[in-house]
C-alpha cells in the first residue's frame, strides 16, 4: 500500500429499518437503541462515513417517508447528533407503492460516490440503486455495471475501492429460501474483476455475514449487513449494524449488536490483510507433478433431434480422452427430452466408455427427469445420487438436485454429505457433483439456483469443502468462496449456446502443492481459457 496515505477510516454502516407506523414491521425501541449507539461512536470520531443501504421504509409510502426522515434526524438528534451525513441508497420497500418519486424528493440521486483520496486516505465508495420497483429481487443492470467500471476502474491497486447496493450478490447463510438476489449477479462479478473492486457491501436479507471471494486472480470482501429496526429478524442474529476500521494494511469489520435478541451483543470482529487483496493476487507456482486430473462435462443433451450436434459430441469425447483424465465428471444435462430413445444414445456413449475402461460419473440435470426420466436414468445408468472412488486419490459424491428449475439440495442430503466427508477429510480429494448451482453462472439470471444455496454455500465453506461441480446455465466459470472452490461447466454438445467460447468442457489439475487449476477448453478449434487457479484444503496426496 501507498506510504502517503496512511489514516484510518472509519464506515459505520446500517440498513433496514423497516420504519413505518402502519405495517407493524418497524421495532421502535431497537431503532432508539441503534441510533444512540452509532451517535457515540460519531461524537467520538466526527470523521466517520455513514452509509445506509436501504429499506428506510417498509411500505415506500409518504407517511413512512415523512415519519422515517423525522425520526432519524430527531434520534440522532436526541443523543447530540446535529444533521448527520448519512449517505443513502434504496432499498426494495422504499420503491413500493410509487416510493421512487418521493425518494427523489427527499434524497436526490439514488447513488452516491465518495471520493477519500483527496483527503490523503485511500478509500473510495460507490453506491448504487440496485432495485427493481416493486419487486422483491434486484437488478443492478447494463447502465450500473458501466458506471461501477468507470468509476473505479481509474483508480490505482493501493486504493480501497467499495461498493454499495442494497441487494445481496452471493447467497446469504440464515436467510431460508433463496430467491431475491440481483439477478444479473452472473454478469456483475466479472465487472467487479475487472474494476479493482475490494469490498462489497450490501444489505437485504437481515442477516449479517463476511465471505472472502476470489476469481483465482484477486480477493474480494463481501459483507451482509442485518436488519437495523425490523421485527422480521433472522435466527438468533437480533438487530445490528457494521463497522470498517480501514488502514492501509487491514480491514478490520465488526459486527455490533445492540439488542437483548443479539447474538452480536459481544462484537464480532473480522480482520482481513489488504496485501491478499490486491494485484497480483498469486499462489506458490505449482510443481510439474499432477496428483490428478479431471474432465468437468454438461449438457450433452442426447436426442435424435438437431438439438444435439453429433460432430462435436465425437470430437470433444475425443478431446477429453486425449487428456487421461483420472475421471470424466458430468455434471447434469445428458438427455435432451428424457425420452427413451435420448437414453438409448445414452447408454450406447456409455457401453464405449466401459469398453475403454474410462471412469465416469454421471449426476441427472432438469431435462434427464422430465418428464419419465427417473426410470429410465435408473434403467440406463444408475444411481440418481452415485458416488465413486478411486480407491486412490479422489472421492466423489453425486447429489440429485431435482428436476424442477430451481433445485434443491435439502438437509437429508447436507447431513449424509457430512457424514460421507467426514470419512475421506484426511485421505482423498472430496468432490461434490450436482446439476444445480448455489453461484452465479455467468451470462445466466439467477433464478435458477438451488432454493437453499445460503445455507449450502455455508455448509460447504464451514466444513471446507475443497471442490463443488455444477454444470447448469450452459457457461463456465470459477469462483472460490472462502477456502472452497466452485467451478460450473458449459454446453458440451448442445445447440443451446450463452458462451462466445460455444460448445466446450472444463480440465482440472490438482497439483501436490494443493493447487487447484481450471481451464475451459474450447471443442471447435482447442483453445484453452484459464479459469483460475486456487489453494484448495486437500490431504497430502502424493
Amino acid at each position: 500500500m501507498s506510504s502517503q496515505k496512511n489514516s484510518k477510516t472509519e464506515i459505520i454502516i446500517f440498513s433496514d429499518l423497516h420504519v413505518s407506523k402502519f405495517s407493524g414491521y418497524f421495532n421502535e425501541e431497537a431503532f432508539t437503541s441503534g441510533i444512540m449507539s452509532i451517535a457515540q461512536r460519531m461524537k467520538e470520531n466526527p470523521e466517520a462515513i455513514i452509509l445506509n443501504l436501504g429499506d428506510i421504509t417498509d411500505q415506500g409510502t409518504l407517511e413512512d417517508y415523512n415519519y422515517a426522515n423525522a425520526l432519524i434526524k430527531g434520534t440522532f438528534a436526541t443523543y447530540g447528533v446535529e444533521n448527520p451525513i448519512i449517505h443513502y441508497i434504496p432499498g426494495n420497500h422504499d420503491f413500493r407503492n410509487i416510493g421512487m418519486e418521493i425518494w427523489q424528493d427527499l434524497y436526490g440521486p439514488r447513488h452516491f460516490f465518495i471520493d477519500l483520496t483527496k483527503k490523503g486516505k485511500n478509500v473510495v465508495i460507490l453506491g448504487i440503486d440496485s432495485v427493481e420497483p416493486d419487486a422483491n429481487s434486484g437488478r443492478i443492470g447494463a447502465r450500473g455495471r458501466d458506471e461501477i467500471f468507470v468509476r473505479l476502474s481509474s483508480y490505482p491497486d493501493d486504493v480501497v475501492k467499495i461498493l454499495a447496493f442494497h441487494h445481496h450478490l452471493l447467497p446469504i447463510p440464515n436467510t431460508g429460501r433463496e430467491r431475491s438476489m440481483i439477478r444479473d449477479t452472473g454478469d456483475v462479478l466479472p465487472v467487479l474483476w475487472d474494476a479493482g473492486v475490494d469490498i462489497v457491501l450490501v444489505g437485504h436479507r437481515h442477516f449479517p455475514n463476511c465471505f472472502t471471494i476470489s476469481n483465482g486472480k484477486k480477493k474480494m470482501l463481501l459483507i451482509n449487513n442485518g436488519t437495523f429496526s425490523s421485527h422480521k429478524t433472522r435466527g438468533k442474529a437480533g438487530h445490528v449494524y457494521l463497522t470498517l476500521d480501514i488502514s492501509d494494511q487491514e480491514v478490520r469489520v465488526q459486527c455490533l449488536g445492540f439488542d437483548k435478541y443479539s447474538i452480536f451483543q459481544k462484537p464480532k470482529t473480522h480482520v482481513f490483510p489488504l496485501r491478499e487483496f490486491n494485484y497480483p493476487y498469486s499462489l506458490p507456482h505449482p510443481s510439474d507433478q499432477i496428483i490428478t486430473r479431471i474432465c468437468q462435462m454438461s449438457c450433452i443433451h442426447f436426442t435424435e433431434g438437431s438439438d444435439f450436434q453429433g460432430k462435436i459430441f465425437e470430437k470433444g469425447i475425443q478431446m477429453i480422452l486425449e487428456e487421461k483424465p483420472s475421471v470424466i465428471i458430468n455434471c447434469g444435462g445428458v438427455t435432451n427430452d428424457s425420452y427413451e430413445e435420448d437414453y438409448s444414445l445414452a447408454k450406447k456413449f456409455l457401453d464405449a466408455l466401459k469398453e475403454k475402461n474410462q471412469p465416469i460419473v454421471l449426476v441427472p440435470g432438469t431435462r434427464d427427469l422430465q418428464p419419465f426420466g427417473r426410470k429410465l436414468w435408473r434403467e440406463n445408468i444408475g444411481s440418481l445420487d452415485p458416488i465413486f472412488d478411486d480407491e486412490d486419490k479422489i472421492h466423489v459424491f453425486g447429489i440429485n438436485t431435482g428436476s424442477k428449475a430451481d433445485g434443491l439440495i435439502g438437509r437429508s442430503n447436507l447431513e449424509l454429505l457430512k457424514a460421507e466427508f467426514d470419512k475421506f477429510i484426511e485421505k482423498k480429494l472430496f468432490i461434490v457433483l450436482m446439476h444445480h448451482s448455489c453461484m452465479p453462472v455467468p451470462y445466466t439470471p439467477f433464478e435458477r439456483a438451488i432454493k437453499d444455496a445460503g445455507d449450502a454455500l455455508e455448509f460447504f465453506t464451514s466444513n471446507k469443502f475443497p471442490l463443488i461441480l455444477s454444470g447448469l446455465g450452459h457457461s463456465a466459470g470459477a469462483l472460490q468462496v472462502e477456502e472452497s472452490v466452485f467451478v460450473n461447466s458449459g454446453t458440451f454438445s448442445s445447440k443451446k449456446i450463452r458462451s462466445e467460447k460455444r460448445n466446450t468442457f472444463n480440465v482440472l489439475n490438482v497439483y501436490k502443492d494443493n493447487i487447484l487449476s481450471v481451464e475451459e477448453v474450447e471443442i471447435h478449434s482447442g483453445k484453452r481459457h484459464h479459469l483460475g487457479s486456487f489453494r484448495i484444503p486437500i490431504p497430502n496426496l502424493n
